[in-house]
Formats: C-alpha cells, structure tokens, sequence
C-alpha cells in the first residue's frame, strides 16, 4: 500500500511516499485476538494465568504497531513541516505586514477614540458651565423685575391705603361727591398694584424662558462615528501598584477568614499566568469588583468589519 501526496508551488514540488514494508502488512492483517479475549471464561488460577500472558503479548504487539505506525508516518511528517515552512516562506511576510499594520492602525484608533472622549468631555463641559451662567443671570434677572414688581405693588397699595382713608374722610364728613372719588382712586390704586405683580411675574419667567432656550440651542459636543469599526470593553485584572502577588495571596486569604467572603476561595492558589476566576469577576463587576491586592482595568479592544 501506498500514497502519493503531491503540492506543486510555481517553484518546487513537495513530495511524501508513505508505504507499507511487508512486516508491516503481516502485523495489520493479523486479527481475531478480540475473539481469543472473548473466549476466555476465567475459572481457574491455570486460566487467569493463560489470559495474563495473552493479554501481554497483546500489549508488546501494540507497542511494535504504534512503533511501525510512527515510522510509516514520519515521511508525511517531514512533509507537513516542509510545507509549513513552504507557507511561512510565501506568506509569512505579507501577513507579518498585515497584522502590524491592522496592529499599529487599532493603537492609533484607539489612541484618537481616547482624544475624542476628552475632548468631547471638555466641550460639554464648557457648555455646562455656560449653561449655569446663563440659567444664574435669568434667576438674578428674573429676581430683579419680582423686586421692581414688589416695589410698584408696595407704592400702589399705599396710594389706595391713603385713598381709602380719603374716603372715610369724606363719608365722615358728608361729602359724597369726594367718598366717590376716594374709592375710585383707592379701587385703581388696588388693580395697579396687582397689575404690577402679574407684569414682573411674567417679565421675570420671560427671562427665564429665554435662558432655557438659549441653553438648548447651544450645541452638544458628539464623536464622530468610524464605519466598520466598534470598541469593546475588555475589562481584566491585575494587580494593584506596589501590591505582589504573594501579598495579595495573603491579603485574600484574611478576608476569607474574616468570613462573607467565601467567592475569593477559587483565588486562594491564583497567579499572574493563570488568573480567569479573576478576569471572570472583573469582567462581571467591571470598576465594582473588589478583590484584596487587585483591580479592575479596562483594556478596550477595537473590532473591525471585514464587510
């Protein structure tokens, strides 16, 4: 038996012969030792004895096959490495080039994203503190016509106070015509100082009004979104600074005792190689995770479209 596996590049040709030699043939062919082990009916210390020794010929012949089997496959072996090395002499450096370049392109989008995130804080934050300055000036506005409105209303009821005592006056003393005008006089006087409130009411909620109009038309700092590319949170753990890992061990293990705490228990034999019970809680728990020694970081990743 034979195979032939051929990969022709336009440079070289790639060949393996795997074949079988005639001991090989013999042992392969060689079967029924299935049956001979269901036959057996151990009864008898001469019986168990007979089936031991078979079972280790059984065992050497195996050994000798996985043997033959290795060395019948190590041209193919050769072959696969050779076209490997094939491949990573043809397409080892362009893909080397591709992934620095998508690398290199996801570090300085993600740097941009960074600066656009800052940015985009500082803008509105501005525009909150002019929007407080705005609403501040409107509330000192709006204060200032209640209090011209106040004092129109104060001068107003004091002129129908004295037309009111005219009045009195005049009735007291009989005379109509001036008790009429009296009460006229204290009448308006009444209606003007109303009037005077309603008209700083309304001034002072005009400009109040004004000032919210002015704070929604002011424009909101946004990014602006990259096609076919999407951050991810990567939230994982690490240390904290100057805290090692034995320390951290340590710090975990007394919160354990101190009892509650029986989720740190996976941690117990953690380290730096091989920590997913800690990736696992921060990646859950995210800036809330709260693990003696550690924190959660978010190392966000960018996701690009093939499409």
């Amino acid at each position: 038996m034979s195979a032939v596996v051929e990969q022709i590049s336009d440079a070289e040709e790639i060949r393996v012969d795997v074949r079988l030699t005639p001991e090989m043939r013999r042992e392969v062919t060689q079967l029924g030792a299935l049956a001979v082990a269901q036959d057996y009916d151990v009864d008898c210390p001469e019986v168990a004895q007979a089936l031991a020794d078979e079972r280790r010929g059984w065992a050497q012949r195996l050994d000798r096959m996985e043997a033959m089997e290795k060395e019948a496959l190590s041209p193919a072996k050769k072959m696969l490495a050779d076209m490997k090395a094939w491949a990573e002499r043809w397409f080892g450096p362009a893909k080397a080039d591709l992934t620095a370049a998508r690398d290199l392109a996801g570090e300085k989008l993600l740097e941009w994203d960074k600066r656009e995130k800052a940015r985009i804080a500082e803008e509105n934050a501005k525009r909150e503190a002019e929007a407080r300055r705005l609403r501040q000036e409107a509330e000192q506005r709006a204060a200032a016509e209640r209090a011209k409105a106040e004092e129109a209303a104060r001068e107003a009821r004091r002129k129908a106070q004295e037309a009111e005592t005219a009045r009195l006056k005049a009735e007291a003393e009989g005379n109509a015509r001036a008790a009429a005008a009296a009460a006229a006089a204290a009448a308006k006087a009444v209606e003007a100082a109303r009037a005077a409130i309603e008209n700083g009411e309304a001034r002072a909620q005009r400009a109040q009004l004004q000032a919210t109009a002015h704070v929604f038309a002011m424009p909101q700092a946004g990014a602006v979104k990259i096609e076919g590319q999407t951050l991810k949170d990567n939230w994982a753990a690490e240390l904290k600074p100057g805290v090692t890992m034995d320390q951290a061990k340590k710090d975990i293990a007394v919160a354990i005792a101190a009892g509650g705490n029986d989720f740190l228990l996976p941690l117990i034999e953690i380290n730096m190689a091989a920590r997913g019970p800690l990736n696992k809680l921060a990646a859950a728990l995210m800036d809330k995770m709260n693990v003696p020694g550690f924190r959660a970081v978010n190392k966000q990743t960018l996701a690009g479209s093939r499409k």
